[in-house]
């Protein structure tokens, strides 16, 4: 699940900039888990999917605690990537981590309940693109299945806007959604096939736009990075493309020590299966 660690670290302050248009979906979250019948269970499961190094969990450990003062917080990072969750404890003290795919989720929700009652959060950032229909649907089954609440934060939807534009943008940009898609994998199409599953099991769903905002000469090295790695990514998925994506790569790098602004679309989706009606499974 896990993306390069270095890569996972220079693309934190551009996460953290987009992850302000969250803030309204956290809050809206918050303000349900503040919602309580009497006599239910204050304490909170946070359950941090595809945590990687941590960066995600970080950013909910900063916003999260404000919104619930009082209210017990038990995080616990899942990934499959052990080597990555052994650096998120080293700076994130107090959490759990389980060494996991996905689709175990609704057995390791089970257990991390059963051992502490109370409500359930599912997070994640830049981690549904990666993810198979079957995953999701591991999600969705445990979020209705404990009527729990989920938050969804930076997925790809495949969109790009580049300025000066250049003719190439387009190809490079759907050899590398067509990447994205490789192994079954379901890329830019992640966020509308999690919606859609937590609508068909009667849950609610919210989405809000979260786009990188990307401007040299200032984020000249960051954009240099991702844009070196978008087209090693679209050649690797149609290799025809090698020097298309060479002069295209070599046209865009000059712009980044002149002026290019990137704005790379994302969504967030916000999924509340307190109300869901169907069972899971």
């Amino acid at each position: 699940m896990t993306a390069a660690h270095d890569w996972l670290d220079l693309r934190v302050p551009f996460d953290d900039a987009a992850r302000r248009h969250s803030l309204s979906l956290l809050n809206q979250l918050a303000s349900a888990l503040r919602s309580r019948t009497p006599g239910e269970p204050q304490a909170v499961t946070v359950i941090d999917i595809g945590a990687g190094t941590g960066n995600s969990a970080r950013w909910f450990r900063q916003h999260l605690p404000v919104l619930l003062p009082g209210q017990p917080l038990r995080w616990v990072l899942v990934d499959t990537d052990q080597a990555a969750l052994d650096t998120a404890v080293a700076t994130l003290p107090g959490v759990e981590t389980v060494t996991a795919n996905i689709r175990q989720l609704p057995s390791i929700a089970n257990d991390l309940v059963a051992s502490a009652p109370g409500r359930l959060l599912i997070t994640g950032s830049a981690v549904l693109d990666v993810l198979t229909s079957h995953d999701l649907q591991a999600i969705v089954d445990t979020l209705v299945q404990h009527r729990g609440l989920g938050l969804f934060l930076l997925s790809i939807t495949g969109q790009w806007q580049l300025t000066p534009a250049d003719c190439d943008d387009k190809k490079i940009n759907d050899a590398f959604c067509g990447h994205q898609r490789r192994e079954g994998k379901l890329g830019p199409i992640a966020p509308e096939v999690l919606s859609q599953l937590a609508l068909e099991a009667d849950a609610e769903v919210t989405t809000t736009p979260a786009a990188w905002q990307l401007t040299a000469p200032q984020d000249q090295d960051f954009i240099k990075r991702f844009l070196t790695e978008r087209s090693a990514a679209a050649v690797e998925h149609q290799p025809q493309l090698d020097t298309i994506a060479t002069w295209w790569l070599h046209r865009r790098l000059q712009h980044c020590a002149e002026s290019l602004t990137v704005a790379v679309d994302h969504l967030d989706v916000a999924v509340d299966a307190r109300q869901s009606a169907k069972d899971a499974g």
